[in-house]
């Protein structure tokens, strides 16, 4: 009589994370922020539609998938196809324009797979008569972020690989097991299926490359393919995260599981996200919002800014000095840019506002910008945390010789800096407002989406939040 095995591996803990949090479990806090970051992630998915290069995308994968399995959709567009294609251009539309929120202790942005998986799979389950309810996307959606987030947390090493993709390949099937639970082996299985299509080497992100923000689209991708694998009874490598080949040996080289594994839910990660103000890298923030809050003070009109100052330094950890601190270059590619900070602390000065009309190309070959941004020099504060954002400083210096400092513990959006309904509200509309052609039928349908989110848990059927994605009016 053969023994039952013994899985020692410290995905055991997601599993029962998974399989055994129900909706109720949730505390109302989590729920209510549940609610905030969806919102803001619909708002980003829609604010997609500017990716690079996404008509060709869409083109393109009119031959990647077809037949009667096309009922998912991508977002922003009439084309319907496969669930893991639709997974891959949505997740890249979800992150492209840096715009999605963040979870900071564990420098990961975890929502593009999670929700590009997600909505793949209720779109799916609509079309068979059976579509999610609110509480099932709501759950499915908490869950999945501490999945992401805790894994993220545990992690004490530099990024070598670009975590929200590593990451998100195991958050987008927990997702998806929360909406369509497999079994136990199944999703173990699932995990090691996944864990063995982890891509994300972070020379994308060094060159700002436009594979930054695909990699988001592949792990929500192979997170569906390997979800259907598993289902349909693929074995996989069950030392996922302990194996001697295992996630914490090949892709992180420094970690402290047992500590994230014991903060799971105490409290749920999702309290603990940050929204993006403004669509660049996280890191950028702070010294955008520092100089916001400068210029207004001395009243530095825009007209003259690029005149009256002299320098900019921006100190931060070595951390933000690798993601963010690239000199400015001229004529920036938009993904470049985005992880620029004297490009956007230039564009702030200059125009008042950072936001996805920041990255035309109107902006990105202004010679003013560049005569600005060329003043701006990052250099690095040392930390002994490796993953450290903050603290960070600022120190402006004018053609008159007046220096000014601040200090920048967070930045805006952080819990501690929290957006206030009205500002999360703004994003919101402004990311369908450069999108979608105002009226009043569009106001009223982002008003129905708002209302929408708001009242989720009541919210029996997820068709209109289908409809809204897809660009059309809710019904």
């Amino acid at each position: 009589m053969s023994e039952t095995p013994v899985y020692s591996d410290s995905i055991e803990r997601f599993l029962d994370l998974i399989l055994e949090t129900r909706y109720e479990d949730l505390p109302p806090e989590a729920i209510e922020a549940g609610k905030v970051f969806f919102l803001d992630t619909v708002g980003v998915a829609c604010a997609g539609k500017l990716a690079p290069k996404m008509a060709e995308m869409v083109q393109a994968a009119k031959g990647w998938g077809s037949g009667e399995a096309s009922h998912s959709s991508v977002w922003n567009t009439s084309f319907r196809t496969t669930a893991p294609v639709a997974a891959l251009l949505n997740g890249y539309q979800c992150h492209a324009l840096e715009y999605d929120c963040v979870y900071e202790p564990g420098v990961v942005l975890p929502t593009a797979p999670i929700f590009a998986a997600l909505m793949a799979r209720a779109e799916q389950l609509a079309a068979t008569g059976a579509p999610p309810s609110g509480k099932d996307l709501l759950r499915a959606f908490i869950v999945a972020l501490e999945v992401s987030c805790t894994l993220a947390l545990a992690s004490r090493s530099a990024m070598f690989f670009f975590r929200p993709a590593t990451t998100g390949v195991f958050s987008a099937i927990a997702a998806l097991a929360c909406l369509t639970p497999l079994t136990r082996d199944q999703l173990r299985y699932a995990f090691g299926i996944g864990y063995s299509q982890v891509c994300g080497p972070m020379q994308a992100h060094e060159e700002g490359s436009m594979m930054l923000a695909m990699q988001m689209g592949f792990a929500a991708r192979n997170a569906v393919q390997a979800y259907d694998m598993a289902a349909l009874g693929i074995t996989a490598p069950v030392q996922v995260l302990d194996g001697r080949f295992g996630f914490y040996r090949n892709f992180e080289s420094e970690n402290a599981l047992p500590e994230a594994l014991a903060q799971i839910g105490a409290p749920w990660k999702v309290t603990q996200l940050s929204i993006k103000p403004f669509p660049s890298g996280r890191v950028t923030h702070g010294a955008i919002h520092a100089l916001r809050v400068l210029q207004a003070e001395l009243g530095l009109a825009r007209e003259t800014v690029g005149d009256a100052v002299r320098s900019i330094a921006v100190g931060m950890p070595p951390l933000g000095l690798r993601l963010v601190g690239r000199p400015m270059i001229s004529n920036p590619p938009p993904n470049y840019a985005r992880l620029c900070v004297p490009f956007v602390s230039a564009s702030e000065l200059l125009h008042g506002d950072v936001d996805p009309s920041s990255f035309r190309p109107e902006r990105l070959c202004d010679p003013a910008i560049e005569a600005l941004a060329r003043k701006v020099k990052v250099h690095e504060v040392p930390n002994p945390n490796a993953n450290a954002f903050y603290p960070q400083h600022v120190r402006l210096e004018l053609t008159d010789g007046r220096v000014f400092e601040r200090d920048i513990p967070y930045a805006w959006g952080h819990p501690l800096l929290p957006l206030s309904a009205q500002e999360r509200e703004a994003k919101f509309r402004r990311a369908l407002h450069l999108t979608r052609a105002k009226s009043p039928e569009a106001e009223s349908s982002s008003d129905a989406m708002i209302s929408w989110v708001g009242q989720m848990p009541d919210a029996n059927d997820c068709a209109p939040l289908l409809t809204f994605l897809r660009g059309q009016a809710s019904a």
